[in-house]
C-alpha cells in the first residue's frame, strides 16, 4: 500500500458521531474503487478515477462489518468484489463513504495495482487503529 488517510470529512464524521447527542452525519457503510494513483490527502473528497462496480459507483461493506475492537481501539472493515464486478480494470485505489444526501469520503487508500477480471475476486480489509 502506498498510502492510506482518514480525510477531513472522515474526521468531521467522527467528531459529529462522538460529540453530538443526535449526530447529523451517517457512519461509513459503502466503498468505491478506482484506478487513480495520486497519494491520498486529508482534503480528498472522492476517489481519483472511479470504476463501476456491477452497475453502480458504490457497494456496501461485507455483512457484519465494521467490527469494533475496544481492547485494541480498532475498527475492521471488510469489502469484497466478486468475479463479475469491476472487471477489465487495474485497481489501485479504494475509498470508504457514508450515505449522507451528499456522501462523504471517510478515508482513501492507494495500493499496488490489482488486475481485475472474471477469474479474480478481491477482498479488502481495512483496519483503522486509534491511538
Amino acid at each position: 500500500m502506498t498510502g492510506n488517510v482518514i480525510t477531513n470529512n472522515g474526521l468531521k464524521i467522527m467528531l459529529d458521531r462522538t460529540y453530538n447527542a443526535v449526530p447529523t452525519r451517517l457512519a461509513p457503510s459503502k466503498f468505491k474503487i478506482g484506478t487513480g494513483t495520486t497519494t491520498p490527502s486529508a482534503s480528498d473528497t472522492d476517489v481519483e478515477t472511479g470504476v463501476n462496480i456491477n452497475g453502480g459507483a458504490t457497494k456496501s461493506f461485507v455483512s457484519g462489518y465494521p467490527v469494533l475492537d475496544e481492547t485494541n481501539i480498532q475498527a475492521t472493515i471488510r469489502l469484497f468484489l466478486n468475479s463479475v464486478e469491476a472487471n477489465g480494470n487495474a485497481l489501485t485505489e479504494m475509498g470508504l463513504f457514508n450515505e449522507d444526501g451528499t456522501p462523504l469520503m471517510f478515508s482513501r487508500a492507494v495500493f499496488t495495482a490489482i488486475t481485475k477480471n472474471n477469474t479474480v475476486e478481491v477482498s479488502f480489509v481495512q483496519k483503522d487503529k486509534f491511538s
